[in-house]
């Protein structure tokens, strides 16, 4: 079994869920992932059962898959473990953050800026929170707290949908920028009550824009 196969099929699915290229709601089947990225049935049916082992596809037995509708009680609960680790981080980031560090984190920042310019499609919405996510990627691999990466990077995927459908609006575009200016400016003044403090906000934003997003497009989201 060629397992590089595997992966490549199952992360190009899992890019299609996430960028709503596959919709909420949408059917799917081993068959219409092979034909879809033109693989056999055994890459195909790997990709299906592991995304409905991370809650993006819902199989019904007997019956027929579907890409799952974003859980709002999930985005509560990967908001609160991603607001958990980042917050509970700061001190030791501080503590060990070095002028490359954030160097790093401003050309991040200089490349949100760049995007954020550009007309809004799923795939550049798609490159928007990558460069966002390495921006704050920089503290887990400062503090060395690389499990929780690795749980960020796997688990937050209702909250990783939202966060590009209020991208794909253009409209928060400003304060995303802002909100991490002013992150590198209190990180470079050695105000960590000050970073504490807005990166606490900074990641609360998500509740407001999902209840937005749920008045707006109530079919996305699972009742």
């Amino acid at each position: 079994m060629d397992t590089t196969l595997n992966q490549q099929t199952y992360e190009k699915f899992k890019k299609d869920i996430l960028t709503f290229s596959l919709k909420p709601g949408e059917p799917v089947s081993a068959q219409k992932i092979a034909e879809r990225y033109e693989v056999s049935r055994t890459p195909a049916r790997e990709a299906l059962v592991r995304l409905q082992d991370e809650g993006m596809v819902d199989i019904f037995p007997q019956s027929r898959s579907v890409i799952s509708k974003i859980k709002r009680e999930r985005i509560y609960q990967e908001w609160y473990v991603r607001k958990t680790l980042e917050l509970g981080m700061v001190d030791s980031f501080f503590d060990r953050v070095r002028e490359s560090d954030i160097d790093e984190m401003k050309k991040a920042v200089q490349e949100l800026s760049k995007l954020g310019d550009n007309p809004r499609t799923h795939e550049t919405s798609y490159e928007y929170l990558k460069c966002d996510d390495h921006f704050h990627a920089v503290m887990y691999r400062v503090t060395g707290e690389d499990l929780a990466a690795q749980i960020i990077g796997n688990s937050l995927l209702d909250y990783r949908r939202v966060r590009l459908l209020v991208d794909l609006d253009n409209v928060n575009k400003d304060r995303t920028v802002g909100d991490h200016e002013r992150l590198i400016k209190y990180l470079t003044a050695k105000d960590r009550e000050a970073y504490r403090k807005l990166l606490e906000v900074h990641l609360s934003h998500i509740i407001d824009d999902m209840k937005e997003l749920h008045k707006q497009i109530p079919e996305m989201f699972e009742e």
